[in-house]
């Protein structure tokens, strides 16, 4: 009687699977217009973040160096990056420190400014949030910083301090250990004035006023 019972229960399963297949499979026939809406955008995501993570991790349990096959080696890079790499340790450290000072200060800075801005008349309002979001989606924010903090005497924060003489020579803040943390995250901290920030503004604009 097992083994008949053990067939019952399978096929009883195989039917009910069968059954809630065919149900989704109806439900997106009904909402396909949502879905064909949805399919470009997934399928890019698809195959420029999530495809290439899935082959990076893959990768990352073979010996590959890109002109030979793979050659899988299990847990052994891994291994030695936590037992025997010095620099692999120290870039989770500054990871670490990075995401928890940038992660919290860029909501709340987005939050913040978009509270304020809100409060505004909406001309103004609409100018500053122009000047607060343009910057983050140019395509010379690179030279804008690289200027801002060049290691010559050149750069705009270097050429102030040399001036009312604070400093004696120009400080390398792209090049010194010392401040590349703290440059990294002043410019982090400015882009995030973008997309969040906007969608800050969005939600604060939908509230009633009276409230």
């Amino acid at each position: 009687m097992g083994p008949v019972i053990e067939k019952r229960g399978s096929r009883v399963a195989t039917s009910r699977m069968a059954v809630r297949l065919r149900e989704l499979w109806e439900k997106v026939k009904a909402n396909k217009a949502a879905y064909l809406f949805v399919a470009p955008y997934s399928i890019l995501f698809f195959l420029f973040t999530v495809l290439p993570v899935a082959i990076a991790i893959v990768i990352s349990f073979t010996n590959y160096n890109m002109l030979q096959p793979p050659e899988w080696v299990g847990w052994d890079n891994y291994l030695r990056l936590v037992l025997s790499d010095d620099i692999f340790l120290i870039a989770v450290k500054n990871t670490l420190v990075f995401a928890v000072i940038t992660g919290p200060l860029s909501y709340f800075a987005c939050f913040i400014f978009a509270w304020l801005i809100n409060e505004l008349r909406p001309k103004i309002r609409s100018v500053l949030t122009l000047l607060l979001y343009a910057p983050s989606i140019s395509g010379s924010v690179f030279m804008i910083w690289t200027l801002m903090f060049s290691g010559d005497a050149y750069g705009y924060i270097n050429g102030f301090l040399l001036y009312w003489g604070i400093v004696n020579e120009p400080i390398q803040f792209l090049t010194d250990p010392k401040w590349m943390m703290a440059v990294v995250i002043i410019v982090v901290l400015w882009m995030s004035l973008g997309t969040s920030f906007l969608a800050f503004i969005a939600g604060l604009q939908g509230i009633d006023p009276r409230l």
